[in-house]
């Protein structure tokens, strides 16, 4: 064992700076002096570690008899507490994982593995100052020399330098790592000296003048600093004279130097500049992250560095915020201020701080909450203090925090032990300090309690902050418990007239503190330490002792209750009814922060304990009141928890069927979009089709919100396979709660497949095929009215589903047509699909049931052509060509149509010329005809689209009707076209000698005169438009256009030469125009060059 100076030499020199040592004494023995600079140096590796990389949390990397050295009282290893990552993955394994961070701390590793290759040369102690070289690469024959020198103070690293290029001013280089570990594991192998001052002492004058001149004369650079020196000595009233003494700096540390690691501010704040201005790399935003690990890091040693470096960080963060519009960057910021918020709180919340350093800390989150950069609060209204949320800032809570205090004597008892206490006491505000079972609780709101929990913690009290953590988490559950049992003993009729309150607010899961994350956290590493302490007892002292035995498994007991108190205060956080924030990052927070407790539960192996656990908070939420996410009756806006069922769901399929299945269906529901109330009793009312729904405007997550009820829905689906009953349930709350058509479409496609996923030759399942054709129906009616890019899919698909169904399946589609698809999609895509032929030898149809299933097709055409004519009358038409009946019935549809201008004249002549095409003159000619009645040509449209169709027309009355008919078809075209050029073609079209039809098909006429009988009406109305044509043109007729009218004025002519005085007429209107337009000399020149 140490002597009792060894033991002092420690203590003091862990404690006391060397200043007061030797003013207390006169004289100080060299053996003494050498003891208390030799314990002075830093003794645990995880000092240096710390120091030398950001990204690294403690672990057992060292034994306790390296840290565990005593410093103020308190051990090192215990301040350090308990690792943070990864509590619920230990837990399932079972076993000592290796540290997490392992690769994240390069900078040490590669320090160590100097240290141990022999890297590290010329080492000397000089009182509190350490240097030595460095050869970086030993094994070379050109190694890299690196100068390095440390001073150190009551054990801890107080100044290092290096002349390499590889530290960022913040943490140690690998040089300098590999110095301090070199002297940690072997102080015997480094000359040890007293400080230089006292060697001074001891040389003449002799001496001290001939070390002088030595020095300089190898040292010829500081030459001139010596001279300088020396001058100030002539000098009488100068500072070197008027002070007793002189530095020295390897004597140690003075009354007024602080007791803290080596930490330079300026670099700190440039290394922090640079990274926020880089915060749009991942690389950068990762290591602003880490630094807050460190911060946590060095909080839970004690180390007064943690909140220095959170000081510098803030108000970096403060003054480089605005300089930047990028989401990605806004979005790291503010991410940095939720973990900036609650450091702060737990700084405020150190139970060890007076209230002179609180006092201040709050002066300096004044000086930012009155910055205008400073980011305002999330809307969680849960405040200590009564100020305005919309005034406050993201360091508020923090301010509010001072305000608390750790002397209540309730909470004294919870932090000194767990004490059971017969009966129920009731304290303060009339709330029981104590469950039923005796065991302590703390009223106090939740995210308050849970900070305090998180500053305990993060100061280092381990076991402090797990006896507060169990606390709260009995009373969140007595809380639940006293809630269920008042509302199961109201009036349910009364509470079911009543509207739903927020009764939760913004709830506990996304609330910037993040309580159920800190409670679950506590409790599992608590849970995961207390595990690796009984293997190590179980390792060390094996023994058929029976107080051995009861000691483990007490311990073991202790670990299963606290993992059972962790497990159900999560469930619980999760399940509560929450209301959506209206800010959009908080939303998002709301649901990442869900996702991550989820996964933390999914990490853990649930045992009989735990399974019972589960069974009664998922009754408990299920019958509970407004309190519950689950329950019965949930507000409006509050946020749907389909991934929390849904891990409920698959939890407890295996122990509880029933309870599971009555849950999922309940969480199906997305209340936010149901504008109508939810019928009590879904399972003997058939829900409508579709029901209307509004997307909220101020949620921004809702996407994410209907990918995670499609995951719900998909579960219970293919869990419910082969049971009817369930089937039928699920798919009708998919029919009421789902309103997003493409998941209702992959939960069809999902049905589909869990149907046709059968091993070998067996059938496919039938009842998942209807389930499958069901959900494509619905699909089809959601989108029926909106429509949507996959629309041509969905119907496809569910032809499909029904093909795969069977011949009854396509005729029932078929005859509820118009509740699924447009008349348009009904008469190709459907009918397409279903008289192909592929579609007959896919189902085996004999003749009798083709015929049958083409007779419902024509069917469905006829009530398309009915419904949209326009579109659907011509494929209607070539659907039913071989059905008499039914093609009667189209055609007479289009007529019908046609007289009610349902059908424009362009698609009227398109079924005109295909009735003519497939032999049916008279129906294309009665059809042509009412297109020329819906026409209208004006007087200046010469390339009218139907122009063409005109003249096929014309030609299909000659050769087919009676004169009385053509002229009835000639007034129609007189009264609708007013183009000279169209009438002029139709008449020559009707005055030509070719007759009968044509070899390419078209029809020919009888050469009728244009100036007698059907023909003379036409004739006029030609002869009238090209007059006003010719008018018309000339009023605005430029030069250029002059060759123009010149070939449009002969047309006119031909036209008129038709006419018996034809040649009169048109010179009575080149005699008009000469007078009209004389001034028009030019023009008049050319028309008189031309005609005379």
């Amino acid at each position: 064992p140490d002597s009792l100076s060894e033991l002092a030499a420690k203590v003091a020199a862990a404690n006391v700076p060397f200043q007061l040592v030797e003013e207390r004494y006169n004289r100080v023995p060299e053996p003494v002096v050498l003891k208390l600079i030799t314990w002075s140096f830093p003794r645990c590796e995880a000092d240096i570690r710390r120091y030398s990389a950001l990204a690294y949390e403690p672990n057992d990397l060292c034994p306790p008899k390296q840290c565990g050295e005593i410093r103020q009282g308190t051990t090192v290893a215990n301040a350090q507490g308990e690792a943070r990552s990864s509590p619920a993955r230990d837990l399932k394994h079972r076993t000592l994982q290796p540290d997490a961070s392992e690769g994240q701390d390069v900078t040490f590793r590669k320090g160590v593995t100097l240290a141990e290759s022999g890297a590290v040369r010329q080492s000397v102690q000089i009182g509190f100052h350490l240097s030595g070289v460095v050869h970086d690469n030993p094994k070379t024959s050109t190694p890299c020399k690196f100068n390095v020198a440390v001073t150190f103070d009551r054990c801890k690293v107080t100044s290092s330098t290096c002349n390499c290029q590889h530290g960022d001013g913040i943490f140690f280089c690998r040089h300098v790592v590999a110095l301090l570990i070199f002297r940690m594991r072997n102080s015997r192998k480094v000359k040890l000296r007293a400080p230089i001052s006292d060697t001074l002492q001891k040389l003449s004058r002799d001496q001290l003048q001939k070390l002088t001149q030595y020095l300089l004369s190898r040292h010829a650079n500081v030459l001139p600093t010596a001279q300088e020196i020396a001058d100030c000595f002539s000098d009488v009233n100068s500072s070197i004279n008027a002070v007793h003494g002189a530095p020295d700096p390897t004597a140690g540390a003075g009354f007024q130097d602080e007791d803290r690691w080596n930490l330079d501010d300026s670099h700190v704040t440039n290394h922090v500049r640079q990274l926020i201005l880089e915060s749009t790399k991942q690389a950068s935003a990762n290591q602003l992250f880490n630094m807050i690990g460190k911060i946590r890091e060095m909080m839970k040693v004690r180390d007064c560095n943690g909140a220095r470096l959170l000081t510098l960080l803030t108000e970096e963060l403060l003054r480089q915020v605005p300089n930047s519009n990028s989401v990605q960057h806004n979005d790291v910021c503010a991410k940095l201020w939720d973990q900036i918020g609650l450091l702060w709180i737990c700084i405020v919340l150190n139970p060890r701080k007076d209230s002179e350093s609180k006092s201040k800390v709050l002066e300096l989150l004044t000086s930012w909450n009155e910055d205008p950069h400073c980011p305002p609060e999330d809307s969680f209204t849960d405040a200590v203090s009564g100020n305005n949320p919309r005034d406050r800032s993201v360091l508020s809570r923090a301010m509010d925090a001072c305000s608390l205090r750790w002397d209540d004597p309730h909470l004294k008892l919870i932090l000194r032990r767990e004490r059971k206490k017969r009966g129920r006491a009731e304290g303060e505000g009339g709330f029981a300090n104590f469950s039923s079972d005796g065991k302590p609780l703390w009223h106090e709101n939740t995210p308050i309690a849970c900070a305090r929990v998180e500053a305990l913690r993060s100061h280092g009290y381990a076991n402090e902050s797990v006896r507060l953590a169990r606390a709260v988490a009995r009373t969140i559950r007595e809380n639940a418990i006293s809630g269920f049992k008042l509302y199961q003993s109201s009036s349910h009729s009364q509470l079911d007239t009543l509207p739903v309150k927020k009764n939760n607010g913004y709830g506990l899961v996304g609330h910037p503190l993040n309580p159920i994350h800190i409670l679950f956290d506590t409790l599992m590493v608590a849970a995961i330490n207390k595990g690796k302490k009984y293997l190590t007892y179980h390792t060390l002292f094996k023994t058929d002792r029976g107080d051995h035995i009861i000691e483990t498994t007490k311990r073991r007991n202790q670990q299963q209750n606290i993992v059972s108190e962790a497990f159900e205060v999560c469930l619980l956080g999760v399940g509560e009814q929450r209301c959506m924030p209206s800010n959009a990052r908080a939303q998002e927070k709301v649901l990442s922060c869900e996702k991550m407790l989820i996964e933390q539960l999914e990490r853990l192996t649930l045992d009989d304990e735990l399974v019972q656990v589960l069974r009664e908070v998922t009754t408990l939420l299920m019958e509970g009141g407004p309190g519950s996410g689950l329950g019965k009756r949930v507000h409006r806006e509050s946020v749907p928890i389909h991934s929390f069922a849904n891990y409920l769901f698959k939890a407890l399929l295996p122990y509880d069927r029933k309870l599971v299945f009555r849950m999922g269906l309940q969480a199906m529901r997305m209340t936010v979009l149901d504008d109508l109330e939810e019928p009590q009793d879904v399972s003997h009312e058939q829900p409508p089709l579709v029901l209307p729904f509004t997307y909220p405007a101020t949620w921004s997550v809702i996407g994410d919100l209907e990918a995670r009820q499609y995951q719900l829905a998909s579960t219970l689906l293919q869990t419910a396979k082969g049971e009817v009953m369930l089937l039928r349930l699920v798919v009708e709350s998919v029919q009421r709660h789902m309103r997003n058509g493409s998941h209702v479409f992959q939960l069809s496609h999902d049905a589909f497949k869990c149907a046709t996923n059968q091993s070998g030759a067996a059938p496919s399942d039938i009842t998942m095929l209807n389930v499958a054709m069901q959900l494509a129906m619905q699909v089809l009616r959601m989108t029926m009215q909106g429509g949507t890019w996959r629309r041509t899919e969905m119907v496809g698909w569910l032809v499909t589903c029904a093909t795969e169904i069977g011949l009854c399946a396509l005729v029932s589609i078929i005859k509820t047509w118009y509740t699924l698809f447009t008349p348009v999609e009904a008469s190709t895509m459907v009918a397409g699909c279903v008289i192909s032929p592929n579609t007959a030898v896919r189902l085996n149809l004999d003749p009798r049931q083709r015929e049958q299933l083409y007779h419902s097709v024509c069917q469905m055409a006829m009530q398309c052509a009915v419904k949209d004519p326009q579109s659907c009358a011509l494929r209607s038409l070539s659907l039913c060509e071989t059905y008499t009946s039914a093609f009667d019935a189209v055609y007479h549809v289009i007529v019908d149509s046609s007289n009610k201008r349902r059908i424009d004249s362009a698609q009227l002549f398109t079924i005109a010329r295909y009735l003519d095409q497939r032999g049916f003159n008279s129906q294309a000619f009665t059809v042509a005809h009412a297109a020329t009645r819906r026409l209208r040509v004006p007087f200046n449209h010469d390339a009218h689209p139907s122009a063409n169709d005109l003249l096929w027309t014309t030609q299909l009355a000659q050769s087919l009707v009676g004169m009385t008919e053509l002229e009835d078809l000639i007034l129609v075209i007189v009264n609708k076209v007013r183009c000279a050029s169209v009438l002029s073609d139709v008449l020559r079209t009707c005055t030509s000698s070719i007759s009968g039809r044509m070899p390419n098909g078209n029809y020919g006429n009888r050469g009728l005169r244009a100036d007698r009988g059907p023909l003379r009406p036409l004739l006029e109305a030609a002869i009238a438009a090209y007059v006003k044509t010719i008018h018309n043109k000339l009023s605005h007729i430029s030069p250029r256009h002059y060759t123009e009218f010149i070939d449009f004025l002969n047309k006119a002519r031909e036209t008129f030469l038709l006419a018996p005085d034809g040649h009169s007429q048109f010179g009575c209107l080149l005699a008009n125009l000469k007078t009209i337009y004389k001034g028009k000399k030019k023009l008049l020149n050319l028309v008189a060059l031309r005609f005379g």
